[in-house]
């Protein structure tokens, strides 16, 4: 099974450097229907694999440009993870969106109810995910966004997957993750010996045939 995760292009949402939380809030409901800017991109094939979006409108509109005339799915455990105002201001005390942003995340981090969502349940929404896809057993395509991506990733190499691509750290718009299933890199014996155990007589084997080519 090989999955290709793509990030979503960055929506065309104009920010402003300030606000209050009844404005920070108010924004983040608008990215999620707001569409995306202008990209350039040549359209592809899917090879038959179904493309599954989150219910985020600039997911939906990443995919119809990457992909023309697929059947796009939606699939609302793909959406970005949740946040809100890490507390309540005036509408007189405005706050930078960076602290905004990072103070929300913080929340997050730690399980802080204010929060939609915290990170344990960001966690068992990427396993439900995981365990669907590997269900389904099928090659696909998703689309979702940078920090719901952070998560699904730790959680397919959790599962022992290959993870590669671009977004190392950050994850960026575009940035697209392939991820491969052990026994297809490995040789079958189970684990990602390729990159926790190098000493591995297959991952070693795999290594010696890659130098030839």
């Amino acid at each position: 099974m090989k999955i290709l995760i793509i990030c979503s292009a960055r929506t065309s949402m104009k920010w402003e450097t300030r606000y209050h939380s009844a404005g920070f809030d108010k924004a983040l409901r608008q990215e999620r229907s707001c569409g995306i800017e202008k990209i350039q991109c040549k359209q592809g094939g899917t090879g038959g694999r179904p493309v599954y979006v989150s219910t985020h409108k600039s997911a939906q509109q990443t995919a119809e440009k990457l992909f023309s005339g697929a059947e796009i799915i939606q699939e609302a455990l793909l959406d970005e993870i949740p946040l809100r105002s890490y507390r309540d201001t005036p509408k007189g005390k405005e706050l930078t969106l960076w602290r905004w942003r990072f103070m929300a995340k913080q929340q997050w981090r730690r399980g802080d109810g204010r929060q939609p969502e915290n990170r344990q349940q960001s966690i068992e929404r990427a396993e439900k995910l995981i365990a669907l896809l590997e269900e389904r057993g099928q090659d696909c395509i998703l689309v979702s966004h940078p920090n719901f991506i952070k998560v699904l990733r730790k959680r397919f190499r959790k599962h022992g997957c290959l993870v590669s691509g671009s977004g190392n750290f950050v994850i960026s718009p575009m940035d697209r993750i392939l991820v491969t299933r052990p026994e297809m890199h490995c040789g079958g014996c189970g684990h990602n010996c390729l990159l926790s155990n190098p000493g591995c007589p297959v991952g070693q084997d795999a290594a010696r045939r890659r130098k030839k080519k």
